[in-house]
């Protein structure tokens, strides 16, 4: 398990590497999420980005829930207006 007091710049250099999984807290599973959300929102798979997100949300089914709520509701709420 990672120490929960890396910051988020720690969080982010221990996740970079695609070849190794690194087993994250909910807290720190959302805010890499909270980084990642632009790629998100634009439908990038959280395997792509970050296998320990992604093997995180496979074994937690309430982020996998939150982060499928959070997603469904910005997608719902996003409005684009025409010029």
């Amino acid at each position: 398990m990672v120490n929960r007091n890396h910051s988020l710049w720690q969080l982010l250099l221990l996740t970079s590497d695609s070849e190794k999984v690194v087993s994250l807290t909910c807290e720190q599973c959302f805010a890499l999420l909270e980084y990642d959300a632009d790629l998100l929102i634009a439908g990038a798979d959280p395997d792509d980005i970050r296998p320990s997100v992604s093997h995180h949300l496979e074994l937690c089914s309430s982020c996998k829930g939150q982060i499928e709520n959070w997603l469904e509701n910005y997608k719902e709420n996003t409005t684009f207006s025409k010029f």
